[in-house]
Parts: C-alpha cells; sequence; structure tokens
C-alpha cells in the first residue's frame, strides 16, 4: 500500500490483505446497494445503519460466490421492510446520470437489480435521518458516528470509505465533475482503507481518496494531523511561469545554508520537482492543475532529518543537504521574529509614468468598516480602480457592490442537491447585486491568480456585472459554494462544494475558475519586485 511517505519521497510497501479481485467487487457492490438504501428507502430511518454494514462486513468479505453474495443483498434489502410506493417525476436534465451506473456494472442478480429499479422509479417523499439542508442550501451530514479514537479496524474502515464514496456519489453538486469513474475510484482504494493498520496510514488513504474529486474545498479536517510531526526545509520557495524558486531563507547557527533568493530548484532528494508536485497532487485535493502547482508548501516538508537540493545559480547548478527543521521550532522563530507593519486596506495613487490617479483596494485587507463616506467620495471622485483580489476578503461583497455597481443585476446562479431525490439538483434563484442609484462610472481592473478562491471568486463575479470591470491575471482555484463537511470515523472530517456556482449564462466555475479578459501569469522576476499583473492593469490605465 502507498502511505503518506510517498508523498514526501519514500515508497513503503505492506503485505497484501488476502483479497482477491471478486471479493473486492463483492464489497464493493455491497457498498452500493447499502448506500443507495441509506438515502433511498424511508424504512432505513428505524434503524442503525451503520450497524447493517458492520454486522455484514464479514459475510461479505467472505463470500465466495455470486450466490451466496445475492443472498445477502437479498437479506439487506429484507432489513428495509416494505415501502409504499409513490411515482415520481424527476427531469433528466436534473438528474446525475453517473450516480446509478454502478447498478449496470454490479454483480447483483435480476430479482435484486428489479427492487432496486423499482425504488428509484417509485423513491417515496421522507425526511432523511442522515442528511439535511443547512441554511444556505448544502448538505449537512446528520447523525453520522465518530467512533473515537484510531483503534485498527476493518470493518469501520470500510465503512469510511464506503460513507464518503456514497455521500459524495449522491450529495455532491459537482458529481458530474470528478475526472475518474467513481465507482472504479472507490474498488481501487478500497484495500488501502481495509488494510491500513494504523492511524497515519489511514489518514492519507482518505487524503488520497479525496484528491480524486478535484475539488479545492476538498481539504482534511482533524486534531490528528501526521503532518504535525514532521519536519520542514530551511527555505521558501514559490512556483513561477519559469520554474520553481527560493523567496526566503531560515539562516540557522549550526549550519551553512548558502541558499538564496531567485536560486531556481531543478529537484528535491534527486527527483525532478515538477514531478515532486505530480506526487504530491495524489495526496491533495486541488481543483485545477494550475492551482496544485502553488502548492509548493509541501515540496518543504519530509519526516526525514535531512533534504538534498540541486538549484541553478547563475546558469551553474550545485547539489547540496540541509538539516531540516521541526514545526515547533519552526513556530518559535516565528515567534521572535518582528511583525511587519499592517498595510492600508486601499491607498489613493498615481501612476509613475502617466501620473494618472487611481485606487488600489486590497480586498485581503479591506474590511466592511473602511467602506465610510469618506471612502465613497474619495472613490466616486476618481476615473480608475484596481482591485486586488489574490488574496481572501472580509465578507465586504455588499457594502463595495452598493458603491460600484449601478441597478440590481445577476451575477451567479447555483445548483443544490435535491435532498429528496439523491443524485438530482436543483437551481436556485440567481444572486443579484448592485444598488437603485448611480454607480462608479470609472474603469475597473480586477486582479486574480491561484489565491482567488472560494468567496475571493464569487467576489469578482459579482465585480464582473459592472460594464467597466477588466479582469487580469492567472487561473483562480476554481472552488467556489458554501462548503460541506463528511464525518468519518476517528476524529476526520472531509470537506467539499457543497453548492454548483454558474455564471448567470451557464458557464460553471467549479475547476476552470473565473473568466478573465487578460490572461497573466507571474514570472520569477515577481521576486525581483516586478508584478506582471499590476503592471498589466497599469499599462491598461495610460493607455484608455
Amino acid at each position: 500500500m502507498k502511505t503518506v511517505i510517498a508523498l514526501f519521497i519514500l515508497i513503503i510497501s505492506t503485505p497484501l490483505f488476502g483479497q482477491n479481485n471478486s471479493q473486492i467487487t463483492y464489497l464493493v457492490n455491497y457498498g452500493q446497494v447499502w448506500g443507495f438504501l441509506k438515502y433511498f428507502h424511508p424504512e432505513t430511518n428505524k434503524q442503525d445503519w451503520d450497524n447493517v454494514l458492520l454486522n455484514d462486513y464479514s459475510r461479505v468479505h467472505k463470500c465466495a460466490s455470486d450466490q451466496e453474495f445475492n443472498g445477502i443483498i437479498l437479506n439487506l434489502l429484507d432489513h428495509c421492510g416494505n415501502f409504499k410506493p409513490e411515482k415520481r417525476d424527476i427531469k433528466e436534465s436534473l438528474k446525475f446520470s453517473e450516480s446509478f451506473e454502478w447498478l449496470d456494472s454490479c454483480l447483483i442478480d435480476s430479482t435484486n437489480r428489479s427492487a432496486i429499479k423499482t425504488l428509484i422509479s417509485h423513491k417515496p417523499k421522507f425526511k432523511s435521518k442522515y442528511i439535511t439542508q443547512s441554511g444556505a442550501g448544502n448538505p449537512k451530514c446528520t447523525n453520522e458516528t465518530d467512533y473515537g479514537n484510531y483503534t485498527y479496524s476493518p470493518s469501520i474502515q470500510y465503512l469510511s470509505i464506503t460513507r464518503y464514496w456514497n455521500i459524495i456519489n449522491y450529495f455532491c453538486p459537482n458529481r458530474n465533475l470528478i475526472p475518474n469513474n467513481w465507482s472504479k475510484v472507490y474498488k481501487t482504494y478500497l484495500h488501502d482503507f481495509i488494510s491500513a493498520d494504523n492511524y497515519e496510514e489511514y489518514y492519507y488513504s482518505i487524503r488520497e481518496l479525496t484528491s480524486e474529486i478535484r475539488d479545492g474545498h476538498g481539504f482534511i479536517r482533524t486534531e490528528n494531523d501526521p503532518l504535525n510531526n514532521y519536519k520542514y526545509a530551511p527555505f521558501y520557495c514559490l512556483s513561477f511561469s519559469d520554474g520553481y524558486f527560493i523567496n526566503g531563507v531560515f539562516q540557522d547557527s549550526l549550519q551553512s545554508i548558502d541558499l538564496k533568493k531567485m536560486d531556481r530548484i531543478i529537484s528535491i532528494n534527486g527527483l525532478p520537482v515538477e514531478k515532486k508536485i505530480e506526487q504530491i497532487g495524489a495526496y491533495l485535493c486541488t481543483s485545477n492543475d494550475y492551482y496544485l502547482s502553488k502548492s509548493t508548501h509541501y515540496l518543504r516538508i519530509t519526516k526525514q532529518d535531512s533534504i538534498t537540493l540541486t538549484i541553478e545559480r547563475d546558469g551553474e547548478l550545485a547539489t547540496k543537504t540541509y538539516s531540516t527543521i521541526d514545526r515547533e521550532t519552526l513556530k518559535s522563530r516565528f515567534r521572535t521574529t518582528k511583525s511587519a507593519p499592517l498595510k492600508s486596506p486601499y491607498e489613493f495613487l498615481k501612476d509613475s509614468i502617466s501620473g494618472i490617479e487611481y485606487c488600489y483596494i486590497h480586498m485581503g485587507r479591506l474590511k466592511r468598516s473602511d467602506i465610510n463616506r469618506k471612502f465613497k467620495q474619495k472613490l466616486l471622485s476618481t476615473d480608475n480602480l484596481i482591485i486586488d483580489s489574490r488574496n481572501y476578503p472580509n465578507w465586504t461583497l455588499i457594502s463595495l457592490s452598493k458603491i460600484l455597481v449601478e441597478g440590481r443585476g445577476k451575477f451567479a446562479k447555483f445548483i443544490a442537491m435535491d435532498f429528496d431525490y439523491p443524485g438530482s439538483y436543483k437551481w436556485t434563484q440567481s444572486q443579484t447585486i448592485g444598488n437603485k442609484k448611480k454607480g462608479y462610472e470609472g474603469n475597473i481592473y480586477v486582479l486574480v491568480d491561484y489565491n482567488t478562491m472560494s468567496q475571493a471568486e464569487y467576489t469578482v463575479m459579482a465585480f464582473q456585472q459592472h460594464p467597466s470591470t477588466i479582469v487580469i491575471g492567472g487561473q483562480t482555484a476554481g472552488a467556489d459554494g458554501n462548503i460541506s463537511e463528511i464525518p468519518l470515523p476517528f476524529g476526520i472530517k472531509s470537506v467539499f462544494s457543497g453548492l454548483g456556482v454558474f455564471y448567470p449564462d451557464g458557464t460553471p466555475t467549479q475547476q476552470v475558475g473565473i473568466k478573465r479578459d487578460y490572461e497573466i501569469i507571474q514570472s520569477s522576476s515577481y521576486l525581483e519586485g516586478q508584478d506582471l499583473i499590476l503592471d498589466k492593469a497599469l499599462e491598461l490605465i495610460r493607455n484608455k
């Protein structure tokens, strides 16, 4: 089994769990039927559905024939009891057909298959105790057991992957965007889950599985994160169009660290840095490859006491090994570092070349209290506004848009899952922005990159309703919509985007990011003070 250590170079093999392909298939098919009944059959509310799976695990695991397996499935259906059929009229266009593909390829016989198809077409309306709708419309998982501290348990770990697979299969609004066949994903990772005999392997099995949904919101929450015990290389690095470069070094009296800003990283422990990022991508949930390429934080993390870098400086290559730093030492150095003074959330500046005045707003610093009468009067007297959204905003969208956008206009619409019919969705009311009075009459330039994520992307979409807005920069994170949590056994919560976000014309934002007028990717010149994205905005201001 691949473990976390593969994420940071090492690959460790573990003994096979002793299951053949048929046994894995039985477990997968059982889990698919179990999850379907959990969310489709009204009688499942009357019992602990986890216990049903845990009690059946041993029988399914030891199953020796299709006939024996179908006997188990028949018994599973009998657990639910009878139901009063209700004819459903769900438009095909609102169904994720992918959610039911498993039924056509699984090993269940015609009798069991017929019972399931009857339930699909005649599902009664009922309130599920396992899934509800939050105030924003995204899924909220309820009545799921945590199972306390980690203890090796193949049956609970089987429950873990099965719970996750089914929730994503029926309640993820971006289900149709999962690149790999979701049933094959289940089968691929099942062995890793069941055979993980320690918490770290279990944790990284979850991380590897969740990376498959390609959702930048798909991070993991836990108080027991194995990464807290890892060590850090004594440098910072960033990714640019021309490679990966050092941008900061932790000097240490115990070792000579001869790295410099602008050193280009060629390899880490002998592995080309681009390949290293690919390895990391197997354990990180990112919506697109561009965002993954920027995940340079993970290039610095290792279990080892040292890290070997090959760097390029002034056209020459050099390879050297450096001692790593534990997390607590790193944190203590941060505490003793003098904090930089806080920068202003906005400034009224003049372009050094043309002398044209413009307002610059940093959305990560701007607060609603900053948007006062004095700010408004000064802003409306300028002809050019640069909004830097390469950060995470502070819920200032409504206040700022009332100044900028004239009239109420639609800027986004959502899809939310239909909790009464899993695997289908509903379009929600379109989101509007603006005011009834006069808006900003100047030009707006919005700066974006991979840091523009979630609320930041949503905010930029709203600013695009202004007729003179120009968006400049690199691909955004492609992860929008309120987040939902999936509680998994042993204190781990996995997150995903709980709403699907689209432009009013139906253009999706998930994975692809927001629309841009100018594609500008930073080069390593950024480390020397050249901001190509900002420079493009200033160029446009001069040429208006």
